[in-house]
């Protein structure tokens, strides 16, 4: 990037510190002069983007910006019209501006193009409207002489509409309630934003993450990728080669091709639902009981999701729908039984006896009908049950009457062990938006290939599946564009990861394992919590995940007790420290941290969780001092009693 140095550069230069403009902004060269007309902005050539000195001053700079940069890598599209890039790089401008802060909002608003711009964020108005639009940004230009568009361009237009949305825009969109963005914050639930938090010191990839630098540029490539392929073709079929390129890839990464297919799917929740559903219709007269571990250790909505009921209040595809009420299609038999991981003060419970709850549930079961067990390898805080022995006991005992899958959502394990359960033909469910860092909602079930192509070809699936995924032929698969962009995170993320010798993931993990260990017995009031998991890789079961409970007034506090410091945690706090706390104390509270949200160990104890992401680990970095801050804010607002009451 290039920007010309005037009296005003430093007004624009905090403009282009913004996270999500980095990737346009690494292709584009930006120049400040004088400019006609009332926009201020300019696109004389690809990748080359001219600003009006009055653009560093305007309220609505941001967007103005972002409409420049997406008009200049839009202008070098083979086969796009001129006239085509602006109306789109306005769309994409509009859609910047809806992603902002409500604050930063109200202010950019008052700028006179945002009105433009704004009219264009939502669906593809009319097209006079598009050609009105046009105008607006056309006039005065040094361009103006250029050609309104044709019919042929506005409907290109209209066809290109949705994937000229920004890629952070993209990001959040394809999953349910929990990836919309608070108005106010720009954050999801789990306090992320859809791009890079660079000032954020966060280890909390156990429950969600921001996207790294370097996967954003993966999907912002992938966005433009997408882009110029549909330009030539049908947005279907582009999104459903990307689609098949994807879960290409992900077997690659497996080394599953010969023996496992791919289907997509918005979270490990939707992958769950889907997964039930093909189960289901394998036997379609048959009643079904799952044996579940714990739910507090998988998922909030994984008992809904594997008795075929919805749960959430809309779904992937922007349906709402009853939170708890049947998915249609489901048999009704569908039920569901669990297993504890944990006693009652929050210790792991022995393997054995684990096995042996899961053996009286299946041989109860078993008597009414077919049984689905779905095994853990990598639970909230890392516990893995039942072991692969017990697991290949109980299959060889229960035989036809039991299905066993695998629950490896956080994919904190290595392709191998993946490998070892696909080959027994049991379906594994992985995310990329845990241990790999994509952006939430980032899904998959990795299904042993003979019986994928048994169940596509014997029947046909729930028809309420397609308010989650698109359901054809008896198969299922999910095109959407953000997830498909998530998803080409993950994959690059995954990449890199690959390729870092094992003796340094190891020395890695314990390095950072180590540190936060002494971290949490160095604090009073912290005790770490045992996650012991069977050795059945080279490093997964070392512990990439810590959880700590904490003890107050002479007990242990509660998951929802713990919420309050876990919000904290994440947010400046320092207004709610007094005065004579320091200004020390008052600069560490101000650092936002961000870790794993509060998990239930026991009927009334909780955990707080620290978690090492495959991007830290590649890269190498020094977590110490880093985990360091993250334990003295924690402690410095508990001293001050400056985390708010549950």
């Amino acid at each position: 990037m290039l920007v010309l140095a005037t009296s005003r550069s430093g007004a624009l230069a905090s403009v282009f510190t913004h996270p999500a403009l980095s990737c346009l902004l690494a292709n584009a060269t930006v120049e400040q002069g004088a400019l006609p007309g009332a926009l201020g902005v300019h696109v004389p050539a690809p990748g080359r983007v001219q600003l009006d000195h009055s653009v560093a001053e305007r309220a609505g700079a941001l967007p103005l910006i972002r409409y420049g940069l997406e008009a200049a890598w839009m202008r070098g599209v083979p086969g796009l019209p001129e006239a085509a890039g602006k109306l789109l790089a306005a769309r994409a401008a509009g859609c910047c501006l809806d992603l902002l802060p409500a604050r930063e909002r109200a202010a950019a608003v008052e700028d006179p193009a945002s009105a433009v711009f704004a009219r264009l964020s939502g669906p593809v108005p009319p097209l006079a409207q598009l050609t009105a639009c046009w105008r607006v940004l056309s006039e005065g230009a040094p361009d103006d002489a250029a050609e309104a568009p044709d019919l042929t361009a506005l409907q290109l237009v209209a066809r290109l509409w949705q994937l000229a949305t920004p890629t952070e825009a993209l990001l959040v969109q394809g999953g349910d309630d929990r990836l919309s963005l608070d108005p106010a914050t720009a954050q999801n639930r789990y306090l992320c934003m859809p791009w890079p938090q660079p000032d954020v010191i966060s280890f909390s990839s156990c429950t969600a993450s921001s996207i790294t630098p370097a996967a954003l540029a993966a999907a912002e490539q992938a966005r433009q990728d997408l882009f110029t392929a549909a330009v030539t073709a049908l947005e279907d079929a582009v999104l459903a080669s990307a689609s098949d390129q994807i879960t290409a890839e992900l077997l690659v990464y497996f080394d599953a091709e010969d023996i496992a297919e791919a289907v997509l799917a918005a979270s490990g929740t939707d992958a769950t639902l889907l997964l039930t559903g093909m189960l289901a219709a394998e036997r379609p007269r048959q009643t079904i009981t799952t044996v579940l571990m714990s739910p507090s250790e998988t998922g909030s909505g994984v008992p809904e999701a594997v008795q075929g009921r919805h749960f959430a209040p809309c779904t992937a595809s922007g349906q709402t729908v009853e939170k708890g009420g049947a998915v249609d299609g489901f048999p009704p038999g569908l039920a569901m039984v669990s297993v504890a991981l944990r006693t009652a003060d929050g210790l792991p419970r022995r393997s054995q006896d684990i096995a042996a709850d899961c053996e009286a549930s299946i041989e109860a079961a078993a008597a009414s009908g077919h049984v689905v067990l779905h095994a853990i390898d990598g639970s909230k805080t890392g516990l893995a049950a039942p072991s692969l022995l017990a697991l290949d006991l109980l299959a060889d005992r229960f035989g036809a009457k039991l299905d066993i899958v695998i629950d490896a959502c956080q994919l904190r394990i290595e392709p191998e062990v993946i490998r070892q359960y696909l080959h027994r033909g049991w379906p594994v469910l992985v995310t990329g938006s845990k241990f790999f860092g994509a952006p939430g909602f980032c899904g998959a079930i990795l299904f042993p290939k003979a019986r994928f192509r048994r169940i596509a070809g014997a029947g046909r699936l729930p028809d309420g599946l397609g308010a989650y995924a698109s359901v054809s032929n008896g198969s299922v698969s999910r095109r959407c564009p953000g997830l498909l962009l998530r998803w080409a995170a993950a994959l690059m993320q995954m990449q890199d990861f690959a390729r870092m010798p094992v003796a340094d993931i190891r020395h890695a993990i314990d390095s950072a394992g180590a540190r936060a260990r002494a971290e949490i017995m160095r604090h009073a009031g912290l005790h770490l919590v045992q996650s012991p998991r069977p050795c059945t890789g080279a490093w997964s079961h070392r512990p990439s995940v810590l959880t700590f409970a904490l003890h107050s007034a002479g007990r242990l506090l509660s998951a929802a007790e713990l919420r309050p410091l876990y919000l904290a945690m994440a947010d400046d706090a320092a207004d709610r420290l007094p005065d004579r706390a320091g200004q020390a104390a008052h600069a560490l509270a101000a650092q936002p941290c961000r870790i794993g949200q509060p998990v239930q160990l026991g009927p009334a104890i909780g955990g707080l969780r620290v978690a090492f992401s495959a991007a830290q680990i590649v890269t190498r970095d020094d977590l110490a001092p880093a985990l360091a801050k993250v334990f003295a804010k924690l402690t410095t607002l508990l001293k001050q009693g400056a985390a708010p009451a549950a």
